[in-house]
């Protein structure tokens, strides 16, 4: 199926566009929109283009120097209208899939871009996506790093040579950042995070090493040159996917008798990107089943996968234990599914302020459950055929 570029469609941006558009931008952009004898003051203009989605700010870049500088380069801008963007429900949110194939089939590697909004909550039509610029060539192996973080994505890709890679899909814009040279440790398993330090507006990236027993953090702040270890990491095994809420990042910790601890004890390990300080939660009393760790709406979620059911729990105070909550118990997709449903991703989708849709994925599918129905339907997205990854991203102007 041929891609689609589909913009987002908020009955708001047709107004505001055509507003915009209405005096004739091509007749004389330069005088007509200039500082001195633009038709809205500097601000109001301010105050409309940050309301609109990133691909047509892309598109008003060419009306004039003034336009293009702000869109493209006004830090206080980007971030601004990375607040409206998170302010207004999945309208401006994105699955990103990547898809390589499996081993003896022909090579080939790609990524899509699917709207929230027009994919997952309309049955009207076929597939919506569109391919978005990313360092990939054909064939490359490219792996997502950790959680996303204003709308940025860490990655490596093969043709780096497994230098990690910062990536905003919506604009297409990327870093390649430095490798750790001297790395710690020979063998291992490693669990990388992103973040944002609002102390130092900056972006860190955090690799966590584990090998015999041992942990090591490294941290990374981008825009410098080098990494540096982070000490006292507390005992245990990293497991599974590093996520960003409260200004953390977090990592959902194995421990075992070998430890002193009981059969399979978990904790959650919190690092501070600000003060770059190790804390520990404790999970939900109450859980049973394989944790797993998640982040739902701007909470903290653990997800308990039991043999016939997935429990969502999620923190609605982050670092407060008393305030986990048991949300939902998402039952199996498949009438007679060949193993239990590990469901490994979830966003919710606010069709309303009532009514919620909770995008999931599993081995070999999306699927969308909607908790008050209780129902399943699938979603516009093909079932891929390789080996797939993805996450939720939102549009930003965010430069990597």
């Amino acid at each position: 199926m041929a891609a689609i570029n589909n913009d987002n469609n908020s009955t708001t941006v047709p107004n505001i566009t055509n507003m915009l558009q209405s005096t004739s931008l091509t007749e004389n952009p330069q005088k007509l929109l200039s500082p001195l004898d633009q038709p809205f003051p500097t601000d109001v203009v301010f105050d409309i283009l940050v309301k609109l989605p990133v691909k047509s700010l892309q598109r008003f870049r060419a009306a004039c120097k003034p336009w293009d500088e702000l869109i493209s380069s006004d830090r206080k801008f980007a971030m601004a209208q990375l607040r409206q963007a998170s302010a207004t429900r999945s309208d401006y949110h994105h699955l990103l899939v990547y898809v390589h194939s499996y081993p003896y089939e022909a090579v080939t590697s790609y990524v899509r871009d699917y709207s929230l909004t027009s994919t997952f909550c309309t049955n009207d039509g076929g597939e919506t996506y569109f391919q978005p610029n990313c360092p990939l060539d054909e064939g490359d192996w490219l792996h997502f790093d950790g959680d996303t973080c204003h709308g940025l994505v860490l990655v490596t890709v093969d043709k780096f040579e497994n230098s990690p890679v910062l990536w905003n899909p919506t604009t297409g814009k990327f870093r390649i950042l430095p490798r750790i040279e001297n790395y710690p440790m020979d063998t291992c398993s490693v669990h990388t995070g992103l973040g944002y330090d609002p102390s130092t507006d900056s972006y860190k990236i955090v690799e966590v090493s584990h090998s015999g027993g041992v942990s090591i953090a490294m941290v990374h702040t981008v825009g410098t040159d080098s990494w540096r270890e982070i000490k006292n990491f507390p005992i245990g095994e990293p497991m599974y996917s590093v996520k960003f809420v409260n200004d953390t990042l977090n990592w959902l910790v194995k421990r075992d008798i070998f430890m002193g601890y009981p059969p399979n004890s978990g904790v959650i390990i919190s690092l501070d990107l600000a003060s770059e300080e190790f804390d520990e939660i404790s999970p939900p009393v109450n859980v049973i089943g394989d944790m797993d760790l998640a982040s739902f709406k701007d909470w903290l979620c653990i997800m308990a996968h039991r043999f016939m059911t997935s429990d969502v729990w999620v923190m609605k105070e982050y670092r407060n234990v008393e305030s986990w909550t048991k949300l939902y118990s998402i039952p199996m997709y498949e009438e007679n599914p060949r193993s239990r449903p590990l469901y490994n991703m979830i966003h919710c989708i606010s069709k309303d302020d009532e009514n919620e849709i909770i995008l999931l994925r599993n081995k070999s599918r999306f699927v969308l459950y909607d908790p008050n129905a209780r129902t399943f339907s699938a979603p516009m997205v093909e079932m891929f055929q390789g080996y797939h990854d993805s996450r939720v991203i939102i549009e930003s102007l965010v430069t990597p």
